[in-house]
């Protein structure tokens, strides 16, 4: 664990500079528990964040566990209480998208720049199966980065960074930790509910597949680690043309856009895109691309609740719909 942690803080520093204090995402289940003590044990500065959802009956005790560990340890730790509403994303997606907001939020007027999550290496594999059979594209099949931008409002906090100091600790790694320092956790009941595409490829599909196929676990993280090393430099290619095609006020800037080659303005479009928190499926991204091509003003339809205007060579993005404000308690 501790060398696991040592890496990630070594490739971090390379990437950024460390910050003042960690915060970590802070559920009282055995996975943030056991990172959250970690990096206590070694001294490394650690603000806990707790998101109570309010939604399972004893969400108001897990808060209280948490605080009782954290004040226990030492560590500072502070609770944010959301109300999560029914959307197109079901519960548990709506559920994310608000903790983290609520998150992002808070850290923007503590002055804190970097969240730490405790996504492991079978949580890494789930991403990956469930990536590619949602067909998200060769990117998405990537899975998740050990530092990288935020997911969620990327446009609203292109300041903060999210890292994920355990995506090479397995789980069993993590339970083992967990006992042999006699650490109490939170054990939600949701997380066996199979009827969630999350839970049903953790207790359902993957076993069946590696009972079948025992190699899969580790050819599939092979894969994920082949597209994510491929796309880091793609990435790297893009952000260094960004400045070309992006006008000081934001905006796509097509007469130089289109003198690009077919696979840099896919790239460019994406990443400008995403740099405003927007995603859109590879084909959609190419039929975009196609349209904006075409030399002609007006609308173009990005996905539900966003579009683009084109006016004077130029391309906006906006909202069809205004997004809820969703406020939080400490």
């Amino acid at each position: 664990m501790k060398s696991s942690l040592e890496a990630f803080l070594s490739d971090f520093k390379r990437q950024a500079p460390l910050p003042a204090c960690f915060v970590v995402a802070y559920s009282g289940g055995v996975d943030s528990t056991v990172l959250l003590h970690a990096l206590h044990a070694m001294g490394v500065p650690v603000h806990a964040v707790h998101v109570n959802h309010q939604i399972q009956a004893q969400a108001h005790d897990w808060e209280l566990h948490c605080q009782t560990r954290c004040e226990r340890w030492g560590v500072p730790f502070t609770a944010l209480r959301v109300n999560v509403e029914p959307g197109d994303l079901g519960l548990e997606g709506q559920a994310r998208v608000v903790r983290y907001r609520a998150i992002f939020n808070w850290m923007k007027t503590q002055g804190q720049s970097v969240l730490l999550c405790a996504h492991h290496r079978d949580d890494q594999l789930e991403t990956v199966l469930l990536q590619l059979l949602r067909g998200s594209g060769l990117r998405g099949v990537g899975g998740m980065r050990p530092i990288g931008p935020v997911g969620v409002d990327r446009h609203l906090h292109t300041e903060l960074l999210l890292g994920r100091p355990l995506l090479n600790c397995s789980k069993s790694s993590l339970l083992d930790y967990a006992q042999q320092h006699q650490l109490s956790c939170i054990e939600d009941p949701s997380n066996n509910d199979t009827t969630l595409r999350r839970n049903w490829v953790r207790h359902e599909l993957l076993p069946n597949l590696e009972e079948h196929f025992p190699q899969s676990p580790k050819a599939l993280l092979q894969l994920a680690e082949f597209f994510q090393a491929h796309y880091s430099e793609e990435d790297s290619n893009t952000e260094a043309t960004a400045p070309q095609v992006v006008s000081a006020a934001g905006a796509l800037q097509l007469i130089q856009w289109r003198e690009l080659a077919e696979t840099a303005q896919l790239n460019t479009l994406r990443h400008w895109l995403l740099g405003q928190g927007v995603r859109c499926g590879k084909l959609k991204l190419i039929e975009l691309a196609r349209q904006l091509r075409i030399n002609k003003g007006g609308i173009r339809e990005v996905k539900k609740g966003w579009q683009l205007k084109v006016s004077r060579q130029q391309a906006h993005l906006q909202h069809t719909t205004q997004p809820k404000d969703t406020r939080f308690e400490q």
